[in-house]
């Protein structure tokens, strides 16, 4: 029973926090970013434009670098980058000195992914290497949830979300590589303009 008192007082002090602040408008910002998933890193540039203080939309443009180690079910390793961006909304809610976000994101990369595998022709035969290389276009949509916490006495905010989406090849030229669910975690450094 307690841990459901707890849970109800919480929710309870975000809902009055939220609700006796105040929505301040919120002026576009640009800045940085390091996304973070299991196979790779993404840096970024972004652009966040607000509409009332409660809703923006983000567009970052960055470089998709990528290891997949053993991650792969289609071939025993897969290394590569591209180059992409991505667009998305964002809701915006206060609480306390920052601010909970909640999005929805579309990435584009296209992807140029380096491919180790073995095939065995017969049960008893020679395993051979082979290696190729395949370009490809991710189209990645993903939700996001995270904290904004503005940086005293500066017009900028550093935050951290995490995002859970799907990576879906839409074009491939050469053998086929790995695609499927992915989670991240990104780290943000945005100042107003």
């Amino acid at each position: 029973m307690l841990p459901r008192q707890f849970l109800f007082l919480v929710l309870f002090w975000v809902c009055a926090t939220t609700m006796s602040q105040q929505t301040a408008t919120l002026s576009d910002q640009v800045g940085l970013s390091a996304q973070f998933y299991p196979a790779g890193f993404i840096p970024t540039v972004n652009y966040e434009h607000f509409f009332n203080g409660k809703g923006s939309v983000v567009f970052r443009l960055g470089f998709n670098f990528t290891d997949r180690q053993d991650f792969s079910d289609v071939n025993l390793t897969e290394e590569g980058e591209g180059f992409g961006g991505s667009f998305g909304y964002r809701k915006h809610f206060p609480v306390g000195k920052g601010r909970i976000i909640v999005g929805l994101n579309t990435d584009i990369w296209s992807m140029e992914i380096d491919w180790t595998d073995v095939v065995q022709e017969s049960p008893s035969g020679p395993i051979t290497p082979i290696s190729g290389n395949t370009n490809i276009l991710v189209v990645q949509p993903w939700l996001e949830g995270g904290y904004f916490l503005p940086i005293k006495n500066t017009k900028s905010s550093f935050g951290a979300t995490l995002g859970f989406g799907r990576e879906i090849n839409v074009i491939t030229d050469g053998e086929e590589v790995a695609q499927g669910f992915i989670g991240s975690v990104s780290v943000q450094y945005l100042i107003s303009i």
